[in-house]
């Protein structure tokens, strides 16, 4: 096949019936317990995992739209802006969704090239592994949000805020350790953000705790005892007024 050819070609892909992770948490219908979303969460990195580690690939465009679902299974998807390692990613232009954008790439618009090497030479931040730590992170908050990030702020107000360091907070009553974790991987330093390979490391400690925690034995009889105990208080009480 070439450039010249009239020939009309198909390719022919998996058929994902649950549609995008987008799709998906915006559906109010839909019932998104926490061992759903660490499972999302742990199915997302696995798949980042075997592209930085085994392929050596930069996705380069992780948000929810580029992550389709099949029988309650993740897949990673779009792989139109991936490149091989940082060394071999020479496209700087920045491009995919705000939010998730790595915010040394939003940088260059403000700053072209502020990277500067050992000779003094200004370089352009290409993107990298870390800069899908960083859509991970904000994804991560997603999951157990259910809403886009700084939702309802136009463009400009969301990359102030992000060249500003400001994320959104965090769910109450969400896994602490789950929170400290989306936190470091969104980290405004590259740097700072842990490899694909600590993330899935927590995220496989934080999944035990919860199988464990799980499987607690539910003692009646020690709940029968503390109504009972409160049960005399209130009576007490009553007998007082």
């Amino acid at each position: 096949m070439n450039i010249e050819d009239d020939e009309k070609y198909s390719l022919v892909l998996e058929y994902a019936e649950g549609g995008t992770l987008g799709k998906y948490l915006r559906d109010d219908t839909i019932t998104l317990k926490w061992e759903n979303q660490l499972k999302f969460a742990k199915e997302i990195t696995s798949a980042i995992l075997w592209l930085h580690v085994d392929k050596g690939i930069v996705h380069g465009d992780i948000h929810p739209n580029n992550i389709l679902i099949h029988k309650d299974t993740i897949k990673l998807a779009d792989f139109g802006r991936s490149c091989q390692r940082e060394s071999e990613c020479y496209n700087t232009e920045v491009w995919g969704v705000l939010p998730y954008i790595d915010p040394k790439m939003l940088e260059e618009l403000v700053e072209p090239f502020p990277n500067i090497n050992q000779v003094g030479q200004k370089l352009p931040y290409k993107p990298n592994e870390k800069s899908d730590i960083y859509s991970l992170g904000v994804l991560f908050w997603e999951l157990t949000s259910r809403l886009p990030p700084f939702d309802g702020l136009g463009d400009d107000i969301i990359m102030l805020k992000i060249l500003n360091g400001l994320r959104e907070k965090p769910v109450p009553n969400t896994n602490v350790k789950y929170n400290g974790l989306y936190k470091e991987c969104w980290k405004q330093e590259p740097d700072e953000r842990p490899h694909i390979s600590k993330v899935n490391e927590v995220l496989n400690i934080i999944d035990s705790e919860n199988n464990n925690l799980s499987t607690v034995p539910y003692y009646k009889e020690g709940e029968e005892s503390i109504v009972h105990s409160c049960q005399i208080v209130l009576n007490k009480l009553s007998q007082k007024l």
